[in-house]
């Protein structure tokens, strides 16, 4: 039994094209949900610290939502900024 090489023909290159090209994107949910959390616990901790319940972790979770979507924003908007520019340059 000969070993199949994959060929530029197959089923599976535009998949793994697709993946590659999908890479970017698939931390942006996962970075999101840190950020909130790292914040909300970071005032919960303080509010435990400080007694002052439940307005830092209110606080906190706010802040994480706001800069998790600053984070996600900006970088959808740089990728999507190289993703027009590849697609110009690809175009000629």
């Amino acid at each position: 039994m000969k070993n199949r090489q994959p060929q530029e023909h197959d089923n599976q290159t535009p998949l793994w094209e697709t993946y590659r090209r999908m890479e970017p994107y698939l931390g942006l949910g996962f970075t999101f949900t840190v950020t909130i959390l790292a914040f909300l616990f970071l005032g919960r901790w303080l509010d435990s610290k400080w007694g002052t319940s439940p307005w830092l972790l209110i606080t906190g979770a706010a802040l994480g939502l706001i800069l998790g979507f600053v984070h996600m924003f900006s970088t959808l908007n740089q990728l999507n900024q190289q993703n027009s520019h590849n697609g110009d340059s690809n175009s000629d």
